[in-house]
């Protein structure tokens, strides 16, 4: 079985990139590493790819410890970002150059070839160069090297970023039925929290501080997530984050923000968070789809009163910023809803779905309950 196990590596001392970051990948598992740009993912591929050396750490494939070997000695097949396809070369000749390092025999490198680029959809490329082909069939041409390579480890650095929103869907439908990919461990990493959530088996959200903050199946880190950096990355439009106290009042808990008027009612669930927490400033977290806009003729158990800020209609859904009580807030509308700046709008309010963070450390409050 050729499972991938990171273990405690580090990059950089002073200012370290990566830091005592350890996971493992099993083989047949599509794990995602997600989080913002410029915060260490490429690195991480780097050093499991053997392009880098780690400073303290181990990188495993099956058991073998890997970390002193050569990239080409370790049966791992890297996607970059920038495509880095030979430019004096067709696409034939790229997809087929790993084959052709290893060489394999002519049969087989054409068979292997010509099945990836059915695959992928770009037979009828073959003969091109990739200053002739567009940027979706560059990817494809660098997933297509990449695959025929026949890795025990595949490691996928933002394969599709470059590429527009119809191609991106595309690759991700195909990104689901290679069978290659399901076969051997795979990481994938990207900035894109839809990628993550789409394709990851598991996502791992990488922190600033070169770690991962959470591992888990996606829909634990988009519901249960461990602290406030990992919420306001799964998600968009981001989550409502407030500066709050919890209090009584009103014969009932509420949430109250301190600046400006704006209160929310606690759903009872939170209870024994309430009695914890009472004494300390908190932040509140709240996803934009459990703060809707109530239509005419509708009611709901809470609501608050705001004044439409900015809307922007984005055919699916609408995203409206709106303040209420001095506060600014993200709500998502209906598709055929339209608002215009200055409108008064009420909100009604999923009372069971704050999250409360520690104003201090960003933990998540609800593991201390």
């Amino acid at each position: 079985m050729a499972r991938l196990e990171v273990e405690g590596i580090c990059k950089g001392w002073d200012f370290p990139v990566i830091d005592d970051l350890s996971f493992s990948v099993e083989e047949g598992e599509f794990f995602v590493i997600v989080g913002p740009s410029g915060i260490g993912k490429t690195t991480l591929l780097r050093l499991i790819s053997g392009l880098e050396t780690p400073d303290q750490g181990v990188v495993r494939v099956g058991g073998r410890d890997m970390t002193a070997l050569p990239p080409y000695r370790r049966r791992i097949a890297m996607t970059f970002e920038s495509y880095a396809l030979y430019p004096h070369m067709t696409v034939y000749e790229n997809i087929a150059s790993p084959l052709r390092a290893r060489k394999a025999a002519t049969s087989e490198i054409d068979e292997r070839v010509r099945s990836v680029a059915n695959l992928l959809r770009i037979e009828q490329l073959l003969q091109r160069k990739p200053g002739e082909v567009s940027g979706g069939q560059k990817q494809r041409t660098a997933l297509g090297r990449t695959l025929v390579a026949d890795p025990e480890v595949f490691l996928l650095d933002e394969p599709i970023s470059h590429l527009d929103a119809k191609i991106r869907h595309e690759l991700r439908t195909q990104f689901h039925a290679l069978e290659d990919l399901r076969r051997v461990a795979t990481v994938y990493v990207t900035h894109d929290y839809a990628e993550a959530l789409s394709l990851g088996d598991r996502i791992g959200v990488m922190g600033a501080g070169g770690q991962l903050e959470q591992v888990g199946a996606p829909r634990d880190l988009f519901e249960r997530p461990d602290n406030i950096a990992v919420a306001r990355h799964m998600g968009q439009p981001t989550i409502n984050v407030i500066a709050a106290r919890l209090k009584r009042r009103d014969g009932g808990m509420r949430v109250d923000a301190a600046e400006g008027t704006l209160s929310f009612r606690i759903d009872d669930s939170h209870a024994p968070l309430f009695e914890r927490y009472t004494k300390d400033d908190v932040t509140v977290g709240l996803r934009p789809q459990f703060l809707r806009p109530v239509k005419d003729g509708q009611t709901a158990a809470d609501t608050i009163e705001a004044e439409v800020d900015i809307f922007e209609p984005l055919g699916a859904s609408g995203i409206m910023l709106a303040k209420s009580g001095g506060v600014r807030l993200t709500a998502l509308t209906d598709p055929e809803a339209h608002y215009d700046a200055g409108d008064r709008v009420t909100l009604a309010v999923s009372t069971d779905r704050f999250h409360f963070f520690d104003a201090v450390t960003g933990r998540n409050l609800a593991g201390s309950a």
